[in-house]
């Protein structure tokens, strides 16, 4: 054997070596790579929107909670968006535990998987919580560690989880301002600016109370957002709400029966907003407040051309 093969022969003994050091760190009975058993392989089972009553998401940066009351969530005690969690339960509901990753405790840390850095994440089914520590994110797309809490082993969980374990309060909660039956709606008072007017439906168009005929495109603008409008989010600061109030929309049936009372707050970015009959403040981009708050010269049709 020549001197310039013996060297190769040697590295890759070097090499080989290394690969085992890296496996045997990562478990320490050389089980790793099994399918997950016992209660973490079940952990989902029955687990879904209809089955569960609450669940908590908890780390060292704040904890979540949703819960549900005649089949509506709540977070925190607020209402929730609906979107956000259908997708939460859409993830919930596909969620498996795939193999076994390590089972050497001196690995949680690097997986943030010890008590004090993973995720806890509980659901309250059939009269018993069922609890999974995750960690960081997993080797393959959509993928975190996770464990039972008082258990070494560590598997990979196959769900997009840490995208929802991450949201904010804020960005759990109900961000839908309005949604009435514009079918409905007959009669608006509108106070912005300085100006009040109204504006009512007639037989064929809507027009100002005195018969002026009214802008059509602002009509189907304001008509579109109180169909149902999802705002830019919520204010956590509600003591903002009533001051320097910039505009007033009050709309109305028929027969003058109140539908919905709205009011704006000033501003040169994002404008507070509200509903009567509900505590949330809302964020309100700009653009949007001349839709549902228009002022008088937007109502106003332009004079055709040669008039």
């Amino acid at each position: 054997m020549t001197e310039q093969t013996l060297k190769r022969f040697v590295g890759a003994l070097v090499v080989v070596a290394a690969l085992w050091a890296v496996t045997a760190m990562l478990s320490s009975d050389g089980d790793s790579g099994r399918a997950a058993s016992g209660d973490i392989a079940v952990l989902f089972d029955g687990v879904s929107a209809a089955s569960v009553t609450a669940v908590r998401m908890s780390s060292a940066s704040g904890d979540t909670e949703l819960s549900t009351s005649g089949g509506a969530w709540s977070v925190n005690g607020f209402a929730s968006d609906s979107g956000v969690v259908a997708r939460f339960w859409a993830m919930i509901t596909t969620a498996s535990v795939g193999q076994l990753v390590a089972t050497n405790p001196a690995n949680h840390e690097r997986m943030s998987i010890t008590e004090a850095d993973a995720w806890t994440l509980e659901f309250d089914v059939a009269g018993e919580t069922r609890t999974l520590l995750v960690g960081a994110d997993g080797p393959q797309f959509a993928s975190a560690y996770a464990r039972l809490p008082g258990s070494d082993d560590v598997y990979l969980l196959h769900a997009d989880v840490r995208v929802h374990l991450r949201r904010q309060i804020a960005e759990w909660r109900n961000k839908r301002l309005i949604a009435l039956d514009t079918a409905l709606v007959a009669r608006v008072e509108i106070e912005r600016a300085g100006d009040r007017y109204v504006l009512v439906r007639g037989a064929e168009s809507w027009t100002f109370e005195n018969g002026d005929p009214a802008a059509t495109l602002a009509i189907q603008n304001l008509l579109t957002d109180l169909r149902g409008f999802d705002t830019a989010g919520v204010l956590e600061d509600e003591a903002i709400a009533g001051a320097d109030q910039d505009g007033r929309t009050v709309v109305m049936n028929s027969d003058g029966q109140v539908l919905a009372v709205l009011t704006v707050g000033a501003g040169e970015a994002d404008h507070w907003a509200r509903v009567e009959g509900d505590d949330t403040v809302y964020r309100l981009p700009t653009f949007r407040v001349a839709r549902l708050f228009p002022p008088l010269d937007r109502v106003i049709p332009d004079e055709p051309s040669g008039a």
